[in-house]
């Protein structure tokens, strides 16, 4: 049933609009009115990630939340992985810090976000499995198979954010080939005139 249809030219067209601004998400509308910018907080290959492998079993209490001590881990570049393998990510050009096979990964990297920072998305690619945690939140569980582009793909919810956040995730790899890359995103809303 058409509703608009009963109503006057003029206010039909503005209950249309107002309908399709409703249907999209506002950080879509405002990107696409030129009105707001997608910011990457943290890009793919970035540096300055606190990383420690694991055996599959083994358990690290604590990990993802924000008080944990990861001063002894090592530190690398995104992404991590192996260089011999089935996916077009393996391979030297892709993989900046080794990440055996047949065993986990811990990761954690601090991010700043300003207070007006929206729809704060991270993204990337995991070979095999992933479990994505934001501030000690689990966020997503990722299961990619043989290192499905973007399977890793998750906005984290606004009451989760802080100024400084942490992003950390279990890897995990069941053999042949490894990786792991990720991004964290966010829409920085227009400034008022």
């Amino acid at each position: 049933m058409n509703r608009l249809r009963h109503l006057p030219a003029g206010l039909a067209a503005g209950a249309l609009v107002a309908a399709m601004a409703l249907a999209v998400p506002a950080a879509t509308a405002q990107a696409a009115s030129g009105r707001a910018n997608v910011v990457t907080a943290l890009d793919y290959n970035s540096t300055g990630w606190a990383y420690l492998q694991v055996p599959a079993t083994t358990q690290v209490a604590g990990f993802a939340e924000p008080g944990f001590d990861d001063s002894a881990w090592q530190r690398g570049q995104a992404g991590f992985g192996t260089t011999n393998g089935t996916c077009s990510w393996n391979n030297q050009t892709n993989v900046k810090t080794p990440w055996a096979v047949n065993t986990d990964i811990l990761v954690r990297h601090w991010l700043h976000l300003p207070r007006d920072a929206q729809a704060v998305r991270i993204q990337g690619t995991v070979d095999n499995d992933a479990q994505v945690y934001f501030n000690g939140h689990l966020v997503q569980s990722a299961k990619s198979g043989k290192c499905a582009a973007g399977a890793i793909d998750v906005v984290v919810p606004a009451t989760y954010l802080d100024c400084c956040n942490l992003l950390a995730v279990r890897g995990h790899d069941y053999g042949a080939a490894a990786y792991l890359n990720l991004r964290v995103t966010y829409v920085k809303p227009a400034q008022a005139f």
